[in-house]
């Protein structure tokens, strides 16, 4: 990648207004953006002239940007930087966090990044953070943000709780909490049990066994009565085991813990009236068939994954309830065979920045592409700067005779279109001028983070 203008600094409390405000550059115009938004007064910034070499040098080398400033800056072991990768971090560990900025000036760009830059130090500093260090730099008409933070003793990474209108001085442990339910598992009769003390790798009938324990009138708990999950209280809980809560059939909310970092094969396959799961950005796996035949689930929110890293194929097979998807923050590469198959009420999808590969069909026909026959999709979302590899079928049966509701594919202003509506056509996609529209992703004043906040 060509450096357009070899321009990068790191902004400094000390010197951030005096030295670059009025230079001609990203920097220049972040410093007066971050003077102006008072960001001086939150945190106090080491200046580190090796920030701003070794983002160039992971910009130049392109490839997976996140890794190979990691790499070059000697941090492979850092964690996300966001609340839930925070809580998790060790003494002597960074937490470090990246950000592209699209705008259509310097001085566009700097103005966001200040506002984000506020925002992440605000929360910094309420963690007892008080010094890191922040780099910007422009590279081919794009703007660049890195900001590190070393964990240590002190900070304790604690997550804030929103203040409320009816908050008061009080002692909250002295607030008798006897009549609010545990977070845990709700069953038909209204009845909430604790299950907190579940750890490790879990399923139905590990969460029975607890349930059972309690005094109830001598009725016993089977996976049918159970209609709510909320395992946010399960603190050293890591894995959903395979068919782990398979066939719950009034199972309708799910809640899994920040920690969690695999949810296991058919884990809650044909869950018929599960309608909303929540999922912790710790999540790295969701294997094959996990949410498969969900037909009554409406909402799992994938956009703070930002550790999701693979969907097995079919995880998402016929949720004919879904109706929208959004892998942008994810760290997916490859969207298998059947994912999101059968999905006919999906109507906007929103694809990984570092997708290389959506699959096909496979010889087995029962196996179908990767969002065949969502036949209600209307946008469908490419990030990234690659053009991904579209297998055969794995569109298939998306335009189909007699469709009038149009779809629209939107794509990076830097991809060649012809390539892209090649790969879509071997993907069995139908381009009919009538049906099918491209569309360029805005650029104007957008942020993306690397490393989710």
């Amino acid at each position: 990648m060509r450096l357009r203008r070899p321009i990068a600094f790191i902004l400094s409390a000390a010197v951030a207004a005096s030295a670059l405000t009025g230079c001609d550059s990203f920097s220049g115009h972040a410093a007066a953006a971050a003077n102006s938004a008072q960001v001086q007064q939150l945190i106090e910034f080491i200046a580190d002239l090796g920030l701003e070499r070794d983002l160039r040098q992971a910009l130049q080398k392109g490839g997976d940007l996140r890794q190979a400033l990691l790499t070059l800056l000697g941090l492979e072991n850092a964690v996300n930087f966001n609340v839930d990768g925070l809580t998790s971090a060790r003494p002597g560990q960074h937490a470090v966090q990246v950000w592209e900025v699209t705008a259509q000036s310097a001085e566009d760009a700097a103005a966001l990044a200040a506002s984000q830059i506020r925002a992440v130090l605000e929360q910094l500093k309420s963690s007892g953070v008080t010094e890191g260090r922040i780099g910007m730099v422009e590279v081919d008409g794009k703007y660049y943000v890195v900001v590190d933070v070393e964990v240590t003793e002190e900070n304790t990474f604690e997550p804030i709780r929103p203040a409320s209108d009816d908050d008061d001085d009080s002692d909250d442990d002295n607030e008798d909490t006897s009549s609010v339910p545990a977070k845990g598992v709700k069953t038909a009769d209204g009845k909430t049990f604790d299950v907190s003390e579940l750890s490790g790798e879990i399923n139905v009938q590990a969460v029975l066994e607890i349930i059972n324990k309690v005094p109830s009138d001598g009725k016993t708990y089977n996976e049918d009565d159970i209609t709510e999950l909320d395992l946010s209280g399960c603190t050293s809980l890591t894995t959903i085991s395979q068919s782990a809560f398979e066939r719950c059939k009034n199972l309708k909310t799910v809640t899994l813990p920040k920690g969690l970092q695999s949810i296991g094969t058919g884990a809650f396959d044909s869950c018929e009236s599960l309608k909303t799961v929540t999922l912790p950005s710790s999540v790295t796996t969701i294997d094959k068939w996990a949410f498969g035949n969900c037909t009554s689930l409406e909402e799992i929110n994938l956009s703070d994954c930002i550790n999701l890293q693979t969907i097995g194929n079919r995880a998402f097979w016929y949720c004919t309830s879904l109706t929208s998807i959004d892998l942008s923050n994810t760290s997916v590469t490859t969207i298998p065979y059947g994912t999101f198959a059968y999905c006919h009420n999906l109507t906007e999808v929103r694809l990984p920045k570092d997708l290389t590969t959506i699959e096909g069909s496979t010889l087995d026909s029962y196996y179908n592409g990767a969002f065949a026959y969502c036949r209600g999709l209307t946008d469908i979302y490419f990030y990234g700067t690659v053009v991904p590899e579209i297998r055969d079928g794995a569109f298939d049966g998306v335009i189909l005779e007699g469709r009038t509701t149009p779809l629209t594919i939107h794509y990076p202003s830097s991809w060649n279109i012809e390539a892209l509506q090649k790969q879509l056509e071997i993907g069995s996609l139908t381009l009919d001028e009538k049906l099918v529209k491209f569309e360029e992703n805005p650029s104007p004043n957008t942020l993306t983070s690397f490393l989710g906040f």
